[in-house]
């Protein structure tokens, strides 16, 4: 199941390049899609709040990364997208259930990890907005050293993330709400 969603996000063609498409259909083809069972290469759900009336995103200082990104984590073996995202959310932001269905991503990307520390190389990241006013969190102060919303160019500005940078800049020109 897990396959045949992500075989349609990349033949949906979301935004992302023609490089990534191909390495996309590559690592599928490889199979062993989770963390699981590949701990090296594997698919990631990143999902980027963001406030329509503010119009700011919401940002973590992640502390296994030591990054300022967009939440989000690994598709575990046995998940759909949509219960990954869901999951991901209860456990991050303290909300449950978000979505009652999949949303559509606005991007793919795809994340070298420099680390000797986890054995996690590459991240096949698959991108979904979550329109919030973030008034329901309960941030899992575990996961995170800081939170804050921020405009997408202070997002920008304040990530060195190539990939959250990427999904900035598709949300910039999205014309939202």
């Amino acid at each position: 199941m897990l396959y045949d969603e992500i075989k349609r996000i990349v033949t949906s063609k979301v935004s992302a390049d023609q490089k990534t498409y191909k390495e996309y259909e590559k690592r599928l083809e490889e199979g062993a899609l989770t963390r699981e069972e590949n701990p090296a290469t594997h698919f990631c759900a990143y999902f980027l709040p963001y406030n329509p009336a503010t119009k700011e995103v919401f940002f973590v200082h992640h502390k296994k990364s030591g990054k300022w990104i967009s939440p989000g984590g690994h598709i575990e073996k046995g998940e759909t997208l949509l219960t990954t995202l869901n999951r991901e959310i209860g456990e991050e932001l303290g909300v449950k259930n978000f979505f009652p269905i999949l949303p559509a991503p606005f991007l793919a990307t795809i994340t070298h990890i420099e680390t000797d520390i986890r054995p996690c190389k590459i991240h096949y990241d698959i991108w979904f907005l979550m329109e919030t006013d973030g008034s329901n969190f309960k941030v899992d102060p575990a996961e995170f050293h800081q939170t804050k919303w921020l405009s997408t160019e202070g997002a920008v500005n304040t990530s060195t993330d190539a990939a959250n940078r990427k999904a900035l800049s598709v949300i910039e020109k999205l014309n939202l709400r």
